[in-house]
């Protein structure tokens, strides 16, 4: 009787060639980081939204509510998902990529058993792989900012606004704000995944297996949240490089710095961590939801809970 794998002993190579099962792995990665993305960023829209508002508004007297207030004025429910498909369009594919090119990272320093794997290590595959995720995709980024942030009309869709983007401001527009984008993703995808992976390593050697689906989503909202702290700032450079430029009116911004230095000079240290409190109430149920979705996506496509 020809043996069969188990979740206890995963695919491995065979005769210097790949098993079946270890050629689909990438690919049920792939599709489980999809899924969790879209899931994650649709459930969370409406709270993204706002925080794009805060971060592009400079006045420091934009409430939450005053925030909720300017998006119920643009009309329908729509208003709250206002660039919520070029987000889906974007976060799909850059949480597929950042979780498979996580996965061959650790098994490329760690083969089969990742679990001896320090924090450290952990950390710089999962900056690496968001990395390589967020420059992939960052045109869709600068598409959604702009669709989230812009008075309503200013664009009809997603092709509508990268039209008028590259007509009026031509290509270069597009990776505006990669720098402190990357430098922003780097710090946070890797203390995110870190973090996250070190707990549940722990969770599983607690309960023998599988973790409660609460446990998963607990562990994903401290995670992020702890990544969060640290990269704030550059997303909020970001937001502002991208946004500025919309409708012919002249940059306000030379580059990142002269971000930095005119948001402390006019709104205290603590402009650069403005819209951080809609961001955490998006961001903690945003990630926990995506951890548990693509942990349960890979169980059922039959990967280890331990990989």
């Amino acid at each position: 009787m020809a043996p069969q794998e188990s979740k206890e002993n995963p695919a491995h190579f065979d005769g210097g060639h790949f098993t079946h099962a270890e050629a689909m792995r990438p690919y049920k990665l792939l599709f489980s980081g999809a899924i969790a993305g879209v899931v994650s960023r649709t459930s969370t829209a409406p709270v993204d939204r706002l925080r794009m508002l805060f971060q592009v508004h400079e006045s420091s007297r934009m409430t939450i509510s005053q925030g909720v207030r300017k998006m119920a004025a643009e009309g329908t429910i729509k208003s709250f998902f206002r660039g919520n498909g070029a987000n889906c369009l974007k976060i799909a594919p850059e949480t597929a990529l950042k979780f498979a090119i996580n996965d061959r990272i650790k098994r490329f320093v760690a083969g089969e058993d990742t679990s001896r794997m320090g924090y450290f290590e952990r950390l710089l595959s999962g900056g690496i792989s968001g990395g390589i995720a967020q420059g992939s995709i960052y045109p869709l980024e600068m598409i959604r900012t702009r669709l989230g942030v812009a008075p309503p009309g200013t664009y009809k869709g997603i092709t509508d606004c990268a039209r008028q983007v590259y007509t009026k401001e031509g290509m270069r527009a597009f990776y505006r704000g990669l720098g402190p984008s990357m430098s922003g993703i780097i710090p946070y995808a890797g203390t995110d995944i870190a973090t996250f992976e070190i707990v549940k390593q722990r969770m599983v050697e607690y309960y023998g297996g599988e973790p409660p689906g609460y446990a998963l989503i607990a562990s994903g909202m401290f995670a992020s949240s702890v990544a969060q702290l640290v990269s704030y700032p550059f997303a909020l450079v970001r937001t502002r490089l991208q946004a500025q430029g919309m409708g012919g009116e002249q940059n306000r911004y030379n580059g990142a710095i002269d971000v930095v230095v005119k948001t402390v000079r006019r709104e205290g240290p603590t402009g650069l961590y403005k819209g951080i409190i809609p961001n955490m109430l998006k961001l903690a149920p945003a990630a926990g939801i995506s951890w548990y979705t693509f942990e349960k996506t890979k169980i059922l496509l039959g990967i280890d809970v331990r990989s």
